[in-house]
């Protein structure tokens, strides 16, 4: 599953006895999760849930050939709100959004010096919008690339944009993700696994997503339906970077 950054994509057990059913370590096959049900219908259920949850905590890395590590760690909901960080390559940016509006950015110097270079700014360039933008609220319209990690549906939909990544996985262990039991679906595909842990207890949330290869990532998903709380700053400490002099 791939995750997104801005102007660069970026794609972010336990065993009992061999085999963990969601009783514990029982013997009675009829305690397995999911009974009868095949990999990908229960991949797709698990997708759908997500996709309709009001409100969840995504927090992981990816690691791309382009962009190294990233990290993100963000709260979202359907109602437009958010909050949270992304960081990597030496950089690190907090994100805010409320009910639906722009999406504020503070980042530091070496995050606006990177966004600077990926615009295609020089060194120059690059160092006077930090020294003019580290460190304060900038303002990014929500429809620009910066928007998509607080855009739940856009988010989701960009990590089920290859939907060949859940087909044909196979069924594997219940195990536990943040305390809480979750059946493993899993993949194999050319030199890349791909694993998907859905919650096996209440709605089927994806409670963990996973891709290991030559890009890999790793993202948790938690407090489900959680309300998303939001502290806007003052208008006066927010800066439209039309009017940004570098």
């Amino acid at each position: 599953m791939a995750v997104a950054r801005t102007r660069t994509t970026w794609v972010l057990g336990a065993l009992c006895s061999g085999a963990l059913l969601v009783s514990g370590c029982g013997d009675d096959s009829s305690e397995e999760a999911f009974p009868g049900q095949k990999a990908d219908d229960i991949a797709a259920k698990a997708v759908a849930a997500t996709d309709k949850a009001s409100s969840v905590h995504l927090k992981g890395t990816a690691r791309t050939e382009g962009a190294g590590r990233i990290e993100l760690d963000v709260r979202v909901d359907d109602q437009g709100n958010c909050t949270g960080t992304i960081s990597g390559d030496g950089a690190r940016a907090e994100l805010l959004r409320s009910k639906g509006g722009d999406v504020l950015i503070k980042g530091d110097r070496t995050f606006w010096t990177n966004s600077a270079r990926a615009g295609g700014a020089d060194g120059k360039q690059g160092e006077e919008l930090a020294g003019e933008l580290a460190g304060k609220w900038v303002a990014s319209p929500a429809d620009s690339p910066d928007a998509a990690f607080c855009d739940k549906k856009q988010f989701l939909a960009s990590m089920d944009q290859d939907k060949t990544e859940r087909r044909g996985m196979k069924r594997g262990e219940t195990t536990e993700v943040n305390d809480e039991d979750a059946l493993a679906l899993e993949k194999k595909q050319g030199d890349t696994r791909i694993s998907m842990h859905v919650a096996t207890e209440g709605e089927p949330y994806i409670l963990k997503a996973t891709t290991e290869g030559s890009e890999s990532s790793s993202v948790t998903f938690d407090d489900y339906g959680e309300k998303v709380e939001v502290r806007m700053p003052p208008q006066e400490e927010i800066v439209d970077p039309a009017d940004s002099k570098a």
